[in-house]
């Protein structure tokens, strides 16, 4: 990683509010700094402290938005079994109970579907997608729901301890990994496994089985996009990327070198760099959100 060591990720939860939803939900969420309002999204493996490292270079010209999705981290559950489209449904409270019309998404793996439903769903909400090391493919979804299922079966057979191992050596870059050795490998291991629960994460890996894979949906998309990806990450090539550009109206795609499935983590600033310019163009040509 460029400037941002393994075992210095923050997870403190400072200055994190509860927003209740009814039935035993609550929602952990966060709010920094001023400007049009940017929501980041947690995938399956991360909670919203998280975002703190990734994010510092955005604060001074945005509202940056975060929080745990219903059954990670500080947020809770409810009693009910998680749906997929529960967390469609939770980022528009998150957004009506803060009283933001428009705003500019940031999904990540697995949450790039929440943020996809949600723009179909809610096109008059979005201005504008940040799609990170997307979890769907623009040839369909059979290769999501095989490492879905192969995650699965990691929980089931050797819990949190196997799935890690599956996941860290799938998520991170060659050069990460190596680099790092077994000191970072430890370090985000231990500080995973105070995180996160077996049960948790298999139910939203479950949940995410639901999904309609149908690669026609992201023609449906009319929000302008950006795709963030590593040169290291499993799932994506050139020729899927420019697949996914064909399928999606209004996209670009940056690729950032030495950097895997979850590129902010390789190269914070490669992907704030990115990120940032896609955001400040969009607020110059006239597609912002209100201050």
């Amino acid at each position: 990683m460029a400037d941002l060591e393994f075992g210095q990720l923050d997870v403190r939860y400072a200055d994190h509010e509860t927003l209740a939803l009814g039935g035993g939900v609550e929602l952990s969420y966060e709010v920094r700094g001023e400007g049009p309002a940017v929501v980041m999204l947690n995938n399956f493996a991360m909670v919203s402290p998280f975002w703190h490292g990734f994010t510092t270079q955005l604060e001074g010209d945005f509202q940056l938005i975060n929080y745990d999705l219903r059954n990670q981290g500080n947020s809770k559950p409810g009693p009910e079994k998680v749906r997929f489209v529960d967390h469609v449904e939770d980022l528009k409270a998150l957004l009506d109970h803060l009283k933001v019309d428009r705003t500019y998404l940031i999904g990540t793996s697995i949450s790039t579907l929440i943020v996809r439903d949600f723009a179909l769903r809610y096109p008059e909400r979005v201005a504008g997608l940040v799609l990170v090391g997307p979890a769907f493919s623009p040839n369909g979804g059979l290769r999501r729901e095989l490492v879905t299922r192969s995650w699965v079966a990691s929980l089931d057979s050797g819990g949190i301890p196997q799935f890690f191992n599956h996941l860290y050596a799938m998520s991170f870059c060659d050069q990460t990994i190596n680099g790092g050795g077994l000191p970072a490998y430890l370090a985000l291991r231990d500080s995973f496994a105070s995180l996160f629960t077996a049960e948790g994460i298999k139910e939203n890996f479950l949940a995410s089985l639901e999904l309609d894979d149908n690669p026609e949906l992201l023609s449906q998309i009319t929000a302008p996009t950006l795709l963030i990806l590593g040169d290291g990450d499993f799932s994506w090539s050139e020729s899927v990327v420019e697949d996914a550009l064909a399928r999606i109206p209004g996209s670009r795609a940056v690729t950032l070198a030495r950097a895997g499935h979850v590129p902010f983590f390789d190269d914070p600033d490669g992907f704030q760099k990115a990120t940032g310019e896609f955001l400040r163009e969009l607020v110059a040509a006239g597609q912002h959100v209100p201050a």
